[in-house]
Protein backbone atom coordinates (compact mmCIF):
# COMPACT_ATOMS: atom_id res chain seq x y z
CA UNK A 1 0.00 0.00 0.00
CA UNK A 2 2.83 2.34 0.88
CA UNK A 3 4.53 1.54 -2.43
CA UNK A 4 1.31 2.30 -4.33
CA UNK A 5 1.02 5.71 -2.67
CA UNK A 6 4.63 6.48 -3.52
CA UNK A 7 4.05 5.59 -7.20
CA UNK A 8 0.86 7.65 -7.39
CA UNK A 9 2.63 10.57 -5.76
CA UNK A 10 5.51 10.35 -8.23
CA UNK A 11 3.14 10.35 -11.20
CA UNK A 12 1.25 13.35 -9.83
CA UNK A 13 4.50 15.21 -9.23
CA UNK A 14 5.65 14.54 -12.79
CA UNK A 15 2.37 15.78 -14.25
CA UNK A 16 2.41 18.82 -11.99
CA UNK A 17 6.00 19.53 -13.00
CA UNK A 18 5.00 19.48 -16.66
CA UNK A 19 2.08 21.80 -16.00
CA UNK A 20 4.20 24.24 -14.06
CA UNK A 21 6.77 24.11 -16.86
CA UNK A 22 4.04 25.65 -19.03
CA UNK A 23 4.25 28.71 -16.81
CA UNK A 24 7.74 29.45 -18.18
CA UNK A 25 8.66 32.43 -20.37
CA UNK A 26 8.02 30.77 -23.75
CA UNK A 27 4.51 32.14 -24.26
CA UNK A 28 4.81 32.16 -28.07
CA UNK A 29 5.67 28.46 -28.12
CA UNK A 30 2.72 27.53 -25.89
CA UNK A 31 0.34 29.57 -28.05
CA UNK A 32 1.67 27.93 -31.22
CA UNK A 33 1.39 24.43 -29.75
CA UNK A 34 -2.09 24.96 -28.38
CA UNK A 35 -1.12 24.30 -24.74
CA UNK A 36 1.17 21.36 -25.47
CA UNK A 37 3.42 20.64 -22.48
CA UNK A 38 6.96 21.91 -22.92
CA UNK A 39 8.61 19.09 -20.97
CA UNK A 40 11.55 17.49 -22.75
CA UNK A 41 9.54 14.45 -23.85
CA UNK A 42 7.15 16.74 -25.75
CA UNK A 43 9.89 18.72 -27.50
CA UNK A 44 9.62 16.88 -30.87
CA UNK A 45 5.94 17.85 -31.06
CA UNK A 46 6.73 21.45 -30.15
CA UNK A 47 9.44 21.63 -32.83
CA UNK A 48 7.03 20.26 -35.43
CA UNK A 49 4.42 22.84 -34.48
CA UNK A 50 7.02 25.60 -34.72
CA UNK A 51 8.04 24.54 -38.25
CA UNK A 52 4.53 24.10 -39.59
CA UNK A 53 2.95 27.14 -37.93
CA UNK A 54 0.16 28.67 -40.01
CA UNK A 55 -0.10 32.13 -41.52
CA UNK A 56 2.37 34.58 -43.13
CA UNK A 57 5.08 36.33 -41.14
CA UNK A 58 4.86 40.15 -41.30
CA UNK A 59 7.85 42.49 -41.31
CA UNK A 60 8.14 46.24 -41.85
CA UNK A 61 10.81 47.57 -44.20
CA UNK A 62 12.17 50.84 -45.52
CA UNK A 63 14.06 51.35 -48.75
CA UNK A 64 15.79 54.04 -50.76
CA UNK A 65 17.36 54.12 -54.20
CA UNK A 66 19.02 56.35 -56.79
CA UNK A 67 18.30 55.93 -60.49
CA UNK A 68 19.17 56.79 -64.05
CA UNK A 69 16.00 57.77 -65.91
CA UNK A 70 15.61 56.77 -69.56
CA UNK A 71 12.75 58.72 -71.25
CA UNK A 72 11.16 57.17 -74.32
CA UNK A 73 9.87 59.11 -77.32
CA UNK A 74 6.26 60.02 -76.55
CA UNK A 75 3.59 61.68 -78.66
CA UNK A 76 2.95 65.32 -77.87
CA UNK A 77 0.64 68.03 -79.11
CA UNK A 78 2.36 71.29 -80.02
CA UNK A 79 1.29 74.73 -81.20
CA UNK A 80 3.51 74.72 -84.30
CA UNK A 81 3.44 71.06 -85.41
CA UNK A 82 0.13 69.70 -84.12
CA UNK A 83 0.24 66.10 -82.92
CA UNK A 84 2.37 64.60 -85.71
CA UNK A 85 5.62 64.73 -83.72
CA UNK A 86 7.24 63.04 -80.75
CA UNK A 87 9.27 64.47 -77.91
CA UNK A 88 12.87 63.27 -77.73
CA UNK A 89 14.51 63.69 -74.29
CA UNK A 90 17.88 63.13 -72.65
CA UNK A 91 18.78 60.61 -69.93
CA UNK A 92 18.01 62.00 -66.49
CA UNK A 93 18.31 61.13 -62.82
CA UNK A 94 15.92 60.30 -60.01
CA UNK A 95 15.45 58.82 -56.58
CA UNK A 96 12.75 57.06 -54.59
CA UNK A 97 12.03 56.20 -50.97
CA UNK A 98 9.44 53.80 -49.63
CA UNK A 99 8.06 52.06 -46.58
CA UNK A 100 6.13 48.83 -46.67
CA UNK A 101 4.76 45.71 -45.04
CA UNK A 102 6.11 42.38 -46.25
CA UNK A 103 4.29 39.10 -45.61
CA UNK A 104 6.95 36.45 -46.01
CA UNK A 105 7.03 32.66 -45.90
CA UNK A 106 9.09 32.59 -42.68
CA UNK A 107 10.07 34.68 -39.67
CA UNK A 108 13.52 35.39 -41.16
CA UNK A 109 13.48 37.74 -44.19
CA UNK A 110 15.92 35.39 -45.95
CA UNK A 111 13.73 32.28 -45.52
CA UNK A 112 13.10 30.69 -48.95
CA UNK A 113 9.64 30.83 -50.47
CA UNK A 114 7.12 33.24 -51.97
CA UNK A 115 6.17 36.47 -50.22
CA UNK A 116 4.31 39.66 -51.07
CA UNK A 117 4.46 43.30 -50.01
CA UNK A 118 2.34 46.42 -49.76
CA UNK A 119 4.35 49.60 -50.21
CA UNK A 120 3.94 53.38 -50.14
CA UNK A 121 6.48 55.22 -52.29
CA UNK A 122 7.57 58.77 -53.04
CA UNK A 123 9.77 59.36 -56.10
CA UNK A 124 11.19 62.22 -58.15
CA UNK A 125 12.62 62.23 -61.68
CA UNK A 126 14.44 64.97 -63.56
CA UNK A 127 15.35 65.09 -67.25
CA UNK A 128 15.78 67.55 -70.12
CA UNK A 129 13.92 67.73 -73.41
CA UNK A 130 16.09 67.76 -76.51
CA UNK A 131 14.07 67.98 -79.71
CA UNK A 132 10.88 67.22 -81.58
CA UNK A 133 11.13 64.37 -84.11
CA UNK A 134 8.80 63.07 -86.82
CA UNK A 135 7.74 59.49 -87.50
CA UNK A 136 10.97 58.87 -89.43
CA UNK A 137 13.10 59.94 -86.46
CA UNK A 138 14.24 63.17 -88.09
CA UNK A 139 14.53 66.31 -85.96
CA UNK A 140 11.94 68.94 -86.90
CA UNK A 141 12.69 71.41 -84.10
CA UNK A 142 15.06 71.86 -81.18
CA UNK A 143 13.29 72.12 -77.83
CA UNK A 144 15.04 73.47 -74.75
CA UNK A 145 13.13 72.26 -71.72
CA UNK A 146 13.30 70.73 -68.26
CA UNK A 147 10.83 68.23 -66.83
CA UNK A 148 10.47 67.40 -63.13
CA UNK A 149 8.13 64.61 -61.97
CA UNK A 150 7.02 64.00 -58.37
CA UNK A 151 5.03 60.83 -57.66
CA UNK A 152 3.10 59.34 -54.75
CA UNK A 153 2.54 55.63 -55.44
CA UNK A 154 0.98 52.60 -53.82
CA UNK A 155 2.62 49.33 -54.89
CA UNK A 156 1.99 45.63 -54.46
CA UNK A 157 4.95 43.35 -55.14
CA UNK A 158 5.41 39.58 -55.23
CA UNK A 159 8.83 38.14 -54.51
CA UNK A 160 10.57 34.76 -54.56
CA UNK A 161 13.45 34.28 -52.12
CA UNK A 162 16.13 31.58 -52.04
CA UNK A 163 18.05 32.83 -48.97
CA UNK A 164 20.75 34.80 -50.82
CA UNK A 165 18.62 36.44 -53.51
CA UNK A 166 15.08 37.73 -53.81
CA UNK A 167 13.49 38.50 -57.18
CA UNK A 168 10.36 40.66 -57.37
CA UNK A 169 7.69 41.84 -59.77
CA UNK A 170 4.98 44.33 -58.94
CA UNK A 171 2.40 46.88 -59.99
CA UNK A 172 1.86 50.42 -58.75
CA UNK A 173 -0.69 53.20 -59.17
CA UNK A 174 -0.85 56.73 -57.86
CA UNK A 175 -0.64 60.40 -58.79
CA UNK A 176 2.12 62.39 -60.51
CA UNK A 177 2.80 66.12 -60.47
CA UNK A 178 4.67 67.20 -63.61
CA UNK A 179 6.46 70.57 -63.76
CA UNK A 180 7.72 71.53 -67.21
CA UNK A 181 9.70 74.48 -68.49
CA UNK A 182 9.61 74.59 -72.29
CA UNK A 183 11.51 77.35 -74.13
CA UNK A 184 11.45 79.55 -71.03
CA UNK A 185 7.72 79.07 -70.27
CA UNK A 186 6.77 77.07 -67.17
CA UNK A 187 3.58 75.22 -66.31
CA UNK A 188 2.50 72.17 -64.33
CA UNK A 189 -0.27 69.60 -64.22
CA UNK A 190 -1.31 66.52 -62.24
CA UNK A 191 -2.34 63.14 -63.63
CA UNK A 192 -2.59 59.52 -62.55
CA UNK A 193 0.50 57.34 -62.89
CA UNK A 194 1.13 53.63 -63.38
CA UNK A 195 4.34 51.69 -62.89
CA UNK A 196 5.79 48.17 -63.05
CA UNK A 197 8.72 47.47 -60.70
CA UNK A 198 11.03 44.56 -61.62
CA UNK A 199 14.26 43.62 -59.92
CA UNK A 200 16.37 41.45 -57.67
CA UNK A 201 17.59 41.99 -54.11
CA UNK A 202 20.91 40.58 -52.89
CA UNK A 203 21.20 39.76 -49.18
CA UNK A 204 24.05 41.42 -47.27
CA UNK A 205 22.90 40.21 -43.84
CA UNK A 206 19.57 38.69 -42.78
CA UNK A 207 17.64 41.96 -42.84
CA UNK A 208 19.68 44.15 -45.23
CA UNK A 209 19.48 43.80 -49.02
CA UNK A 210 20.99 45.55 -52.03
CA UNK A 211 18.22 46.33 -54.54
CA UNK A 212 18.97 46.41 -58.29
CA UNK A 213 16.11 46.81 -60.74
CA UNK A 214 13.97 48.92 -63.02
CA UNK A 215 10.66 50.74 -62.80
CA UNK A 216 8.60 51.36 -65.92
CA UNK A 217 6.50 54.50 -65.45
CA UNK A 218 3.61 55.81 -67.58
CA UNK A 219 1.87 59.15 -67.02
CA UNK A 220 -0.70 60.17 -69.66
CA UNK A 221 -2.52 63.40 -70.48
CA UNK A 222 -0.37 66.20 -69.04
CA UNK A 223 -1.90 69.54 -70.18
CA UNK A 224 0.54 72.45 -70.36
CA UNK A 225 0.31 76.12 -71.27
CA UNK A 226 3.61 76.12 -73.20
CA UNK A 227 4.75 75.48 -76.79
CA UNK A 228 3.99 71.84 -75.92
CA UNK A 229 0.29 71.77 -75.06
CA UNK A 230 -0.11 68.11 -74.15
CA UNK A 231 2.47 65.59 -72.99
CA UNK A 232 2.61 61.94 -71.99
CA UNK A 233 5.51 60.47 -70.00
CA UNK A 234 7.01 57.03 -70.51
CA UNK A 235 10.27 56.26 -68.69
CA UNK A 236 12.31 53.29 -67.50
CA UNK A 237 14.51 53.71 -64.42
CA UNK A 238 17.66 51.72 -63.72
CA UNK A 239 18.09 51.95 -59.96
CA UNK A 240 20.36 50.75 -57.17
CA UNK A 241 19.24 50.96 -53.54
CA UNK A 242 19.12 49.46 -50.07
CA UNK A 243 16.26 47.63 -48.29
CA UNK A 244 16.26 47.25 -44.50
CA UNK A 245 13.68 45.01 -42.78
CA UNK A 246 12.65 45.12 -39.12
Amino acid sequence: MRMTCVCVGAVCAAVAGGVFADEGPDEALRERTGGLLTAESFQPYADEAEVFGSGPYPSVYVRGSAALVFPFDTEVETISFGDDVELNSKIGVGYSVGVGLRLGPGPNPADPGVGYRFEAEYAQRFYDTDSLINDDGDTVADVDGDIEISMFMGNILFDVCNEGYRGYLGFGAGIAMVDAEIEGTSDDDTSFALQIPIGVEIRVVDNVWIDVGTRWVYIPGIDLNTDIEELSVLTADLHVGVVVEF
